[in-house]
């Protein structure tokens, strides 16, 4: 079982093995959940924001026409449903 101690300020230190195991990183939010005697820590979902600049690229982006000409090349076209 792995163990942290409250401070006088009702503060602890999360161990570096529940940290590793829940991929958390400095300022994180966490939730708590509460059944009776036991608690569920997790971390809080990423914000979109969170995500800003992650698909940075050196190369410039397209042109409405050519986004219009990608969007059409990809397109699936579907079968109609035929009624049984």
């Amino acid at each position: 079982m792995i163990r942290s101690t409250l401070t006088d300020r009702w503060q602890t230190t999360i161990p570096a093995e529940v940290r590793t195991a829940l991929g958390l990183h400095p300022r994180q939010g966490l939730l708590y959940e509460v059944h009776g005697e036991t608690v569920t820590i997790r971390p809080e979902g990423e914000s979109l924001m969170d995500l800003a600049g992650c698909l940075k690229t050196d190369q410039p982006a397209g042109t409405k026409e050519q986004e219009r000409q990608a969007a059409q090349k990809h397109v699936v076209h579907q079968q109609p449903e035929h009624e049984a």
